[in-house]
């Protein structure tokens, strides 16, 4: 009677142990679908056997393992920052590209060229009142095509900056998620799948931010790292980032718009870390991108180059000039001189200057009527250096302005749809090592089920032993 009490005992705790495991099939199909879960499964452990010190065996119930690799999730993590940054890119100078045209039907381009018609119309008749009015005309709309073009790329950079914030605050929200994770992980939820999704759902948007290192703890926590070096979540401590804007301590040119920089918790300056994801991409459009244009502590900008090396040129012309009454010529147009970053934003017609006050004259020897009007006119296709920058007509510098920025632009499109279907790759693969497949927990639910009843079938026959045995004993 005792070794089937014990075989009793055996299959009754088998088919507990095969109960358990067919419900943890069960939550596995029910979560197939559900983002970042992956196969749990119940080990199933054997007992001792030995009948001469009375253990007969069977199995007991173990840990619920997860199936998931660190190395595919750590794939999907670099993937989506990868294409976090080119996403962030294309999206940012495809905005910046919109602001330069090069058809020469708006902007700068085409009031250069209006500018340059009236020169020529006014080198015609230098003493004509509506050509030297077309003059000032068309110089007002090149003041203006500057602004407002200066004026796009600031708001630009404005909109940047609260990109950045916004994704700062993304980043802190998701950390402070994943703290708390940590914390309930640390209670005794360690084996929990769904909070087991949770968190490496929130790892994997994470990545998407900013570049990440994960690392499992013993406790089973998780701590992430920004570049494996800024610590953003330490067991159930998160570390906040912030973005602030500091003067640079000597600049070259005072004034100018300062660059963004990321601060850990500690207030350490950590921006030459934060290279990827969404935010790195923000800051190489932010710190690179847009001052290459309107310039920072360390440079003035090719939008003011251009706007001053114009303004600086035609200026010099008028002012080596004479009226057609024979008084010194006055310069064209205006701007703040002491800010060289905002020269494009600052330049003007000159307001206090008339029709009969531009020099078309150039005082030789000998003198000739409409030399500097000539001369003037001329700066559409030049072919002296002084009428050039960097070897360029000033259109065509602005055309070198607008197709690096296509180019960047171009590259950056390219880039993220590569990145995205890299992406797309390594959220198959991790699919393929960690996902549930029906098929394959149909299968493993079938051989719990037969064991169940395997085991029930056992019981069956104990209790018909016994009960014939019981029969037996009384009619002895």
């Amino acid at each position: 009677m005792g070794s089937l009490t014990s075989s009793l005992i055996t299959a009754s705790n088998a088919m507990d142990a095969m109960e358990q495991a067919m419900s943890v099939i069960q939550n596995n199909v029910v979560n197939a679908s559900t983002p970042g879960y992956v196969t749990q499964t119940l080990t199933l452990n054997s007992k001792s056997f030995n009948p001469a010190q009375n253990v007969w065996g069977g199995v007991q119930v173990g840990a619920v393992v997860s199936s998931r690799n660190e190395y595919a999730e750590e794939n999907v993590w670099n993937q989506n920052t990868l294409l976090g940054a080119a996403t962030q890119q294309s999206s940012s100078l495809s905005a910046l590209q919109n602001i330069f045209g090069i058809s020469g039907q708006s902007g700068i381009p085409s009031a250069l060229s209006s500018l340059y018609s009236a020169f020529s119309a006014w080198s015609s008749t230098p003493t004509d009142v509506n050509a030297q009015q077309q003059v000032l005309s068309s110089a007002q709309s090149v003041a203006q095509a500057f602004n407002q073009t200066a004026t796009s790329v600031q708001q630009l950079e404005q909109q940047t900056d609260g990109q950045l914030q916004s994704t700062i605050n993304q980043i802190n929200q998701l950390t402070s998620r994943i703290a708390t994770y940590n914390s309930q992980i640390r209670t005794g939820s360690a084996n929990d799948g769904g909070l087991q999704a949770q968190l490496y759902n929130a790892l994997e948007s994470l990545s998407g931010l900013t570049n990440i290192q994960a690392r499992v703890e013993s406790d089973g926590t998780v701590s992430v790292l920004m570049d494996g070096q800024v610590p953003l979540v330490l067991g159930t401590t998160q570390e906040q980032l912030s973005v602030s804007y500091p003067a640079p301590p000597s600049p070259t040119y005072p004034g100018a718009t300062p660059n963004a920089q990321i601060l850990a918790g500690s207030g350490t300056d950590v921006t030459g870390l934060a290279t990827g994801g969404q935010l790195g991409g923000l800051l190489q459009f932010r710190n690179t991108t847009l001052p290459s244009i309107i310039g920072n502590g360390s440079q003035q900008g090719t939008l003011n180059q251009l706007a001053q090396a114009f303004a600086d040129r035609v200026n010099q012309l008028l002012e080596n000039g004479q009226t057609n009454t024979g008084t010194a010529g006055s310069a064209l147009f205006t701007y703040d001189p002491t800010a060289p970053t905002s020269v494009a934003a600052t330049l003007a017609e000159n307001s206090s200057l008339t029709g009969s006050q531009l020099a078309p004259v150039d005082p030789g020897p000998p003198p000739v009527a409409n030399g500097v009007a000539s001369a003037l006119t001329a700066l559409s296709s030049p072919t002296a250096s002084t009428d050039m920058i960097n070897g360029q007509s000033y259109t065509d510098f602005y055309g070198s302005i607008a197709a690096q920025i296509g180019m960047q632009s171009s590259t950056a499109t390219s880039n993220q749809s590569t990145q995205s279907d890299l992406l797309a790759q390594a959220q198959n693969l991790r699919a393929q090592v960690s996902g549930v497949s029906l098929n394959d927990q149909a299968a493993t639910l079938l051989q719990f089920q037969q064991a169940y009843e395997a085991a029930a079938q056992l019981i069956n026959v104990i209790n018909t032993t016994t009960q014939y045995l019981m029969n037996s004993v009384a009619t002895a």
